[in-house]
């Protein structure tokens, strides 16, 4: 089995390819790739990257797949001469182990229906190298499984054919700021040959509506009021692209992106409180919880990275903390996930603690993209947005859902910028009922607000 070597593996290439939602295996579109722990001090140790599943059909076949990269490719340590996944269907308690087969640079596996049941499944992996040296993935192996759910008994709903040239446009612009580093405005990079341009990596939104900006290129985030009005700026603690989540109290949580990623807690003045190195995975967003920061280490897999203020979790015990979701559902489920046949799977939590959802058909030759947000209404329903895709067109979807997973409306948006290195977070949620979308041009940057039908 091929490996490269991690240095060879760009960081622009590689948020290229969460950003388009690449995957190995049968959920192309819809995964990210997750990378296994770093390299152990006694020598190099294969980086193990997988698209894990959010979502699945019961009762149907899985296809799963697993590559590797590593240092240092020839070394002994680093080749893998045989890979196998663990299976144990929920409500088991034993594993069953499939043998991967190699086939285009990377192990792949198929899970039999049987052992896909209706209250879904969880599985590792075991990578055995050249050297006799075993990597687990997650660290942690049969302790810490990624669990996986399934569609049983969600309703089908069929998007009707919509026109791409139909885009919905914004209420208003809530943020608008030139190039720069002067106050109110947000520093660029001009792109390369193979590169687009960089302008600011992330965005949120505070409680009271102001508006946080990762101007990373100046190292500071940018705040600015509800009306679009810079107040002021605080220090990033490290010059680099981060995503950002802003808690109620207006404390914040920032991740740097890709393989050996690094959490912060900031209090609202901009000091560290918190340094975690993010132990396994590719980091791709970050999310403010009670616990302290959570990661999103692949699809549907939020791992939490401190044991207490300012002391980081061991990959281990990070891999045991995976959720499926994270605040503002308090720990409810909510998500979506691509299923082959141009489908994609929305779940979500009740008020009343019972599984919303729906099984949504594109219209054809539309595909699935970036997973933007599933927001619970207090209905019973969900607002959802994902990107949309076909060979000459892109956009942002955003379905609201009633509590019985029919679809209460949908609309359009315009495409989000491709600058924006938080590309999952390129489109917020706003309470009660807008979106908020980044767009960037040679002009300027700005943010605009559209509102969800009701």
């Amino acid at each position: 089995m091929g490996s490269r070597t991690r240095k060879g593996v760009p960081r622009r290439a590689l948020a290229a390819v969460l950003a388009a939602g690449v995957a190995i295996g049968a959920f192309a579109g819809a995964a990210l790739l997750v990378g296994a722990a770093p390299e152990p001090a006694g020598g190099p140790s294969p980086t193990v990257l997988h698209a894990a599943p959010a979502l699945v059909d019961a009762n149907r076949a899985v296809a799963l797949a697993v590559a590797t990269v590593c240092v240092e490719p020839d070394n002994d340590n680093c080749v893998v001469q045989e890979a196998s996944v663990f299976v144990r269907p929920a409500n088991t308690s034993s594993w069953t182990e499939v043998v991967g087969r190699v086939a285009q640079g990377a192990y792949r596996f198929e899970i039999a229906p049987q052992l896909v049941p209706i209250d879904g499944f969880s599985y590792w992996f075991r990578l055995r190298t050249r050297a006799g040296s075993d990597v687990e993935y997650p660290p942690g192996g049969q302790m810490s499984p990624i669990r996986v759910l399934t569609t049983a008994a969600l309703p089908v709903r069929s998007l009707a054919a919509f026109d791409w040239d139909v885009r919905e446009r914004p209420e208003a612009t809530v943020l608008k700021a030139g190039y720069g580093d002067g106050v109110g405005q947000v520093g660029r990079r001009p792109g390369r040959v193979d590169e687009p341009p960089q302008g600011p990596s992330s965005f949120d939104v505070g409680s009271d509506g102001s508006i946080y900006v990762v101007d990373w290129i100046n190292r500071r985030i940018q705040i600015f009021a509800p009306s679009g009005g810079a107040r002021r700026a605080l220090p990033l603690p490290e010059r680099r692209p981060m995503d950002l989540a802003v808690a109620p109290d207006g404390g914040l949580d920032v991740a740097t992106f890709g393989t050996e990623a690094t959490a912060y807690e900031l209090d609202e003045a901009g000091r560290v409180l918190g340094r975690y190195p993010v132990a396994y995975g590719v980091v791709a967003r970050v999310a403010v919880t009670p616990a302290g920061p959570r990661v999103l280490t692949g699809p549907s897999q939020w791992s939490s990275v401190r044991a207490s203020m300012g002391q980081a979790l061991s990959a281990e015990a990070q891999a045991a903390t995976q959720v499926t979701a994270i605040p503002p559902s308090s720990g409810q489920l909510a998500v979506s996930q691509e299923l082959p046949g141009a489908r994609i799977a929305f779940v979500w939590s009740r008020t009343d603690g019972s599984r919303g959802g729906a099984i949504v058909t594109l219209p054809p030759h539309v595909s699935a993209g970036s997973d933007f947000f599933v927001r619970p209404t207090l209905d019973g329903g969900a607002i959802a947005a994902r990107g949309l895709w076909d060979r000459t067109h892109n956009g942002v979807g955003v379905f609201r859902f009633d509590a019985l997973g029919r679809i209460a409306s949908f609309q359009l948006l315009p495409e989000p910028s491709v600058e924006q290195d938080a590309r999952f977070s390129t489109v917020r949620f706003q309470a009660p009922g807008s979106v908020l979308v980044v767009f960037g041009d040679a002009h300027g940057f700005r943010i605009d607000r559209f509102e969800v039908n009701r």
